[in-house]
């Protein structure tokens, strides 16, 4: 009895002991952030050491690590810490998982390291960790910012991915969501995918596409940090937790990319060859910019071979190019559009590459020959949905084979087949064989699985090395999807490119990804492609700065097209655009284009001129604010006695049909007052409108002088008046025809004005004719 008193007694002792143990709370430190972690494994505070604040919302789950099993996730019900261990436990499954802690100065590293029956195990997430903070919230780079602290969660390798998981890839159509606003202020995440077995999946719309497992490629290994600071110096702290983790951390002349005056630097986009490369470059220089960027140097993606018409000497060829440009201080670099592959490319013939990414397959029910159309498969449920497919491709065995349509009851037949598509050789296959359904995008162009997309980045790599080529941009990075490895595949993509080449590899990218960022020079988006030069997604382009400067990424603007035809007055206004943002942006100027525009030189001198400007910071608050509103023009010069800027004034009037009395004058009479010197008018004339013309419009100045301007012009023409002379442009911004006065282009003297203008309208037109004078202001001195 006494013996039996004495087990129990120890028992007990033991369980209090073990209560103690894992009822104590855990409290962590670095210099910029305490936290502590209850003995349910939830995070219950995020203090700023120096305030004392807490920054953790108050009465919101913060689990350290959910789990999931199956379709249901866990939170963590006991934790404990031992040794720089935290084991926490999920007894509603019976799952132990242990978690590395390391305490450094400038962050607190969290690595899962174990979990007891880890095959049950498919995917983790850390946090959400729920903040009150709701200033600046840092979406990719995962930091969220009040004005005076921040708090930032950092993945710290590929497999942790940054955001919100929501789908079974892995992949986030956000721009980002590592930190996202909640009603509570914000809240930080990460996650891993268990990737080492099969899976059926969702895969960039394509239902059910079987993704082969990566080996060892589980949620262990799965690492984050967290750290806070004093809000300006976020950045420099993660660079800090860069070099504390081994995680890329490149330099430009000395200085890490992110705090370089180098990063988001404007550049060329052009083509070039070996014999036009010289001008090109001279050009390049001209404008003052950092690269000059191939718009297509290959002749097929995949295995890059260079276009033997431009590059007659290969990569030898290229190289010389780059020495060249070296010696000008310029960087050469080559687009492409990073996993997409061509139809002409070795990996698709003669011989088809196994590993091209198949979005199913189905097996042949029918022995078939090298010369029938059709071809009879078991199933229908990858070949019966092709409207996202436009190459209708199937491969079976080395052969590719083109379809028109799937038969519409069973048995299913492929109908129409082209065979030996794309350079393979037509064949017999036999009953039983696979059909695969190759996984295509509308610019005619295969995909790759991951192992391949990963012998895809090496090729590039090893290109940039032999090249010595320092530019490129992950155009179409959302082409590593088709992998089915959602994020995590674009980041591995682009971390072995960098990793493979021998030297610092400026780049930009079409997505964002946390990752990502610590590889990325910049994001650079807004296309010319879609209106005027003006117009094409204008808005787009001002509403990415925000984006840009809460994720410590520089300004960048956009590409813009310098046509044979553009002007003075487009380039100073892109120009003031990139002075007020302090912006880079890409300058697509072909070579024929500058060789045939007859202000090229002064086009280019504006541009460096410019950009000489705002990267001294000759500009006050004042004029930044002015430079950034895109209803604003500017015109800049500069002699030796500094800087002059010369705003320009507008005042915009409006014209439509009007509904009058027989014989009643139907032309609208404005009046402006230019406070200015006297100069030639300066007008925009555009015909607002979706649909519909208007004839014969017609300009009266003064009630002396009238400008006809005979001819019909469509909704979205516009006629552009730069003082010199008179042209016009259709609706996307491009160049049509000058229109020739009978008379020259009046004076506006100093004083009052009166104009009229009128127009012959089509029945029902709802045209409006927006007019738009515009007149120089004196200088704005600046003695920098």
């Amino acid at each position: 009895m006494i013996y039996m008193k004495k087990r129990i007694a120890i028992f007990c002792a033991l369980c209090i002991q073990f209560i103690t143990v894992s009822a104590q709370q855990i409290n962590l430190k670095t210099e910029g952030l305490s936290l502590i972690v209850s003995a349910g494994g939830q995070l219950t505070a995020l203090f700023n050491p120096a305030s004392g604040r807490n920054y953790l919302a108050t009465g919101e789950k913060a689990p350290l690590l959910q789990i999931r099993v199956g379709n249901d996730w866990f939170e963590p019900t006991e934790a404990t810490f031992k040794s720089g261990i935290i084991a926490l436990f999920y007894l509603p499954v019976k799952i132990t998982v242990k978690i590395k802690v390391i305490q450094k100065k400038t962050h607190i590293s969290f690595e899962l390291i174990k979990i007891d029956a880890k095959d049950k195990v498919n995917a983790v997430i850390w946090g959400p960790y729920p903040t009150i903070i709701n200033k600046t919230i840092g979406e990719v780079v995962g930091v969220v910012r009040d004005g005076e602290y921040a708090i930032g969660i950092q993945a710290l390798n590929p497999k942790t991915i940054g955001g919100v998981l929501s789908n079974q890839e892995g992949s986030n159509e956000a721009r980002g969501s590592t930190a996202i606003a909640q009603r509570y202020g914000s809240s930080l995440q990460a996650f891993s995918l268990d990737r080492s077995k099969d899976r059926k999946i969702t895969v960039w719309g394509r239902q059910e596409m079987p993704v082969k497992a990566i080996p060892n490629e589980t949620t262990l290994g799965s690492k984050i940090a967290l750290f806070g600071a004093a809000e300006p110096a976020v950045l420099a702290r993660i660079g800090e937790i860069e070099i504390a983790e081994n995680l890329p951390h490149a330099f430009i002349n000395g200085v890490w990319f992110k705090q370089s005056p180098e990063t988001g630097r404007a550049y060329l986009i052009a083509d070039f060859d070996e014999t036009t490369v010289d001008a090109m470059l001279d050009y390049t220089q001209q404008a003052g910019l950092a690269s000059l960027y191939h718009e297509g140097p290959f002749k097929s993606w995949g295995h890059f071979i260079l276009d033997p018409i431009a590059f007659p000497n290969g990569t030898a060829g290229m190289k010389a190019c780059v020495d060249k440009a070296n010696k000008k201080g310029i960087r050469i670099g080559a687009h492409t559009l990073s996993t997409f592959i061509n139809t002409n490319d070795p990996y698709v013939t003669p011989i088809p590459d196994k590993r091209l990414s198949m979005t199913g397959s189905s097996v042949l029910t029918e022995n078939v020959s090298a010369t029938v159309t059709e071809i009879l498969i078991a199933s229908d449920q990858y070949f019966r949905n092709i409207q996202s497919s436009t190459l209708h491709a199937v491969k079976i065995g080395d052969e590719i084979i083109r379809f028109r349509e799937l038969s519409s009851t069973a048995p299913y037949k492929l109908l129409d087949c082209q065979r030996g598509a794309f350079g393979t050789k037509a064949a017999d296959h036999p009953k039983g064989e696979m059909a695969g359904m190759l996984f295509d995008y509308p610019y005619n162009t295969l995909f790759p699985t991951i192992e391949l997309q990963q012998e895809i980045a090496g090729n590039l790599g090893r290109f940039f090395t032999e090249t010595g080529i320092s530019h490129m941009d992950f155009d179409g990075h959302e082409g590593c999807l088709s992998t089915g490895e959602g994020d995590y595949g674009m980041q591995i993509f682009a971390d072995k490119i960098i990793k493979e080449t021998n030297h610092t590899l400026v780049n930009g990218t079409s997505r964002s990804y946390h990752y990502y960022w610590h590889l990325c020079h910049y994001w650079n988006w807004g296309e010319p492609w879609y209106g005027g030069f003006r117009e094409s997604q204008g808005d787009y382009r001002l509403e990415n700065q925000p984006f840009l400067e809460r994720n410590y990424m520089p300004n960048m603007l956009g590409w813009f097209l310098l046509s044979p035809t553009t002007g003075t007055e487009d380039i100073e206004w892109m120009m003031a655009r990139a002075a007020g943002y302090n912006a880079g942006f890409a300058l697509v100027a072909r070579y024929k284009s500058l060789q045939s525009n007859p202000n090229t030189a002064q086009l280019l001198a504006l541009v460096k001129l410019w950009q000489e400007a705002y990267h001294i910071k000759i500009f006050s608050a004042d004029q930044t604010a002015r430079l950034k509103n895109p209803e604003n023009d500017f015109h800049l010069e500069k002699d030796n006695q500094g800087w002059q800027l010369y705003p320009f004034k507008k005042y915009k009037f409006e014209h439509e049909r009007k509904n009058l009395q027989p014989g009643e004058p139907t032309f609208s009479q404005w009046e402006f007052t230019n406070k200015d010197a006297e100069q030639p008018l300066n007008f925009n004339l555009t015909f607002v409108g979706k649909e519909g013309s208007i004839s014969n419009p017609w300009i009266e100045m003064d009630g002396y002088l009238k400008l006809e301007l005979p001819g019909e012009y469509e909704a979205g023409n516009s006629i552009v008046c730069d003082g010199v002379s008179i042209k016009l442009y259709n609706k996307k911004g491009g160049y049509v025809k000058d229109i020739i006065l009978k008379q020259s282009i009046p004076m506006i003297k100093p004083g009052n004005h009166i104009l009229k203008f009128d127009c012959r309208f089509q029945e029902e037109n709802k045209i409006i004719n927006r007019f738009i004078v515009k007149t120089k202001s004196s200088a704005e001195i600046i003695s920098k």
